[in-house]
């Protein structure tokens, strides 16, 4: 006699039962899915800025010339993952974009993280140029921490913190290297951007961002809304 158990067949009711199970079980998880990317959309791509989008430099246009394309470039820590434009301590620092501020991972109170010493990171409100709502702009070795906190906005050109030279284990640590802002630039969510990231980090080089904005009119680049 044999011992194999009885198969199910094609016709069997307990194998319609499961299949049955396993199509519902796949169409909410497609549903799911849906609902979880609308959402996203509405919270990234769903909002459209009044008046026309700008995008300006970082620090004050006397200083558009002192940085250089030091993307990859060696550090103590390992990999440039930025561009450092120099300038005196206390040179105000401006957002580059209307957006948000949002936390960076591995800051504490003020911004504080050991690598960029006092900084601060803007969520960008739209798209302008190379820029993509959502990507998230980070200002590092600031001189003091900046007076905005997380959920605050901001506009283009307002002030988020000052030109200085911190970084350390402690907090408030002055570091012996030329005063310059650390501008990072980090891809944020696309749905159907495709990976635009350079390093695992999602850092990108804003070299080419920085130049971008020089040669629309130095300080200032413009784009109106989309229609």
């Amino acid at each position: 006699m044999s011992t194999t158990r009885p198969h199910a067949g094609p016709k069997d009711p307990a194998n319609r039962e499961k299949r049955r199970r396993r199509g519902g079980g796949a169409l909410l998880a497609l549903l799911a899915l849906a609902a979880a990317l609308l959402g996203a959309w509405v919270l990234h791509g769903g909002r459209e800025p009044e008046g026309p989008r700008r995008a300006v430099f970082p620090l004050p246009e006397r200083y558009s010339g002192s940085y250089a394309n030091d993307w990859g470039a060696s550090r103590v820590q390992g990999r440039h993952e930025g561009t450092d434009v120099f300038a005196p301590e206390g040179t105000p620092v401006r957002s580059i974009t209307d957006g948000v501020v949002v936390g960076a991972l591995g800051s504490g109170d003020g911004g504080w993280n050991t690598l960029g010493g006092y900084t601060v990171m803007v969520e960008a409100a739209y798209d302008i140029g190379p820029i993509r709502e959502g990507d998230r702009l980070y200002y590092a070795h600031l001189r003091a921490p900046s007076p905005l906190e997380p959920g605050e906005e901001v506009r283009a050109g307002q002030k988020i913190g000052e030109v200085g030279r911190t970084a350390g284990e402690e907090v408030g640590t002055v570091q012996d290297f030329p005063p310059h802002l650390h501008l990072g630039w980090y891809a944020g969510f696309g749905l159907f951007g495709g990976d635009r990231a350079q390093a695992p980090s999602g850092a990108m080089n804003p070299y080419p961002l920085l130049r971008w904005v020089e040669d629309r009119g130095g300080r200032t680049a413009r784009e109106r809304p989309r229609p």
